[in-house]
């Protein structure tokens, strides 16, 4: 994908990270442990945040709603 339109997704999702890598269709080839890294990290940057107790939802540890 273009660099320019790889910076187009920014627009729309502010908070995203954009990781431009040289290689095309070798990067794999090129790239592999950078590519490795960031897919391995993946997971743990998209995860939602935790609520903080108490912030609703489900039963309290005393058993009411």
């Amino acid at each position: 994908m273009p660099e320019g339109a790889a910076r187009a997704y920014l627009r729309d999702l502010p908070d995203a990270e954009l990781h431009l890598l040289e290689g095309g269709h070798g990067a794999l080839e090129t790239n592999l442990d950078e590519i490795v890294a960031l897919t391995r990290d993946f997971p743990a940057a998209s995860r939602p945040r935790a609520r903080l107790s108490g912030s609703g939802g489900g039963r309290d540890r005393r058993g009411t709603c």
